[in-house]
């Protein structure tokens, strides 16, 4: 019990000491500290001393970067390695190339497709020009055969009119008379 009395005592010493509250010391130096760098860092930015530096600083900057590509570039011309621009002017070829290989295909493709049609409508009039020339054939011979047997008709009249008029006819002896006949 002696050691409760003992704590009780250090408790209500310990209330009387004030002990300052850190987190508040620390907000309060760090709002002092923020306000006090942002208004030097204004001051900074808004100098032109400052805008000199960042003017020094680009140009560096760029020709660090110009002469680092121009390295870049003469060590990639010595050394077979193909650079961005080699790769994306082949990929522009290739890409160009695979166009023109679709373009030719879909015109191959339509074209083999006009020459069938073309072919299929000349062989369907191909065999219309048999079946025509067949019936100009057959129409052909037909009038030939009525021609010939028009002429043999017209033959066998002409014989049987000559027997006929041979048979009229009176029949002479002089020769004289024969001779105006053959005259005439």
């Amino acid at each position: 019990m002696p050691e409760e009395k003992a704590k009780q005592k250090q408790a209500e010493t310990g209330n009387n000491v004030s002990m300052p509250d850190i987190v508040e010391l620390w907000k309060e130096l760090y709002f002092n500290a923020e306000e006090s760098w942002s208004v030097a860092t204004r001051e900074l930015i808004a100098s032109k001393s400052f805008i000199k530096v960042l003017d020094q600083i680009r140009d560096q900057y760029l020709s660090f970067h110009k002469v680092s590509q121009q390295n870049m570039d003469q060590y990639l011309e010595v050394n077979p390695l193909p650079s961005k621009k080699d790769v994306a002017r082949i990929a522009e070829l290739i890409i160009g190339l695979e166009d023109k290989v679709d373009d030719f295909d879909l015109h191959f493709y339509d074209n083999i497709t006009k020459i069938t049609n073309s072919i299929i409508r000349l062989v369907d009039y191909q065999e219309v020009m048999k079946q025509e020339i067949a019936e100009l054939k057959e129409q052909t011979a037909s009038i030939n055969k009525k021609l010939d047997t028009i002429n043999k008709k017209l033959n066998a009249k002409t014989r049987s009119q000559e027997v006929k008029s041979e048979a009229a006819r009176p029949v002479t002896k002089s020769g004289k008379s024969k001779k105006k006949d053959s005259e005439s």
